[in-house]
């Protein structure tokens, strides 16, 4: 099975507790985070909530916080139509 790379930014105080976590079950963090997300998948399956997924080929539909370009700056649309001001 393929698999594709998750990423995510978290505070540093849970960074740590997931850490500590990892660590006491004698596992990397990976594996302790993928065992949670698996976890509370399955819960929902067993009825609490219905789990739905797109048909396969259908993207989902975009944040509505979509991620900003790195180092702040404008995006590039933003800077050519400064540039041409």
């Amino acid at each position: 099975m393929a698999r594709v790379k998750l990423t995510l930014e978290v505070e540093p105080e849970l960074r740590r507790r997931v850490k500590i976590a990892a660590a006491s079950r004698d596992q990397s963090i990976r594996e302790w985070i993928l065992g949670a997300i698996r976890h509370e998948l399955s819960l929902e399956n067993d009825g609490e909530e219905e789990l739905t997924l797109p048909p396969p080929g259908v993207k989902p539909r975009g944040s509505e916080n979509p991620p900003r370009p790195r180092g702040g700056g404008n995006p590039v649309s933003e800077a050519v139509i400064e540039d041409r001001r």
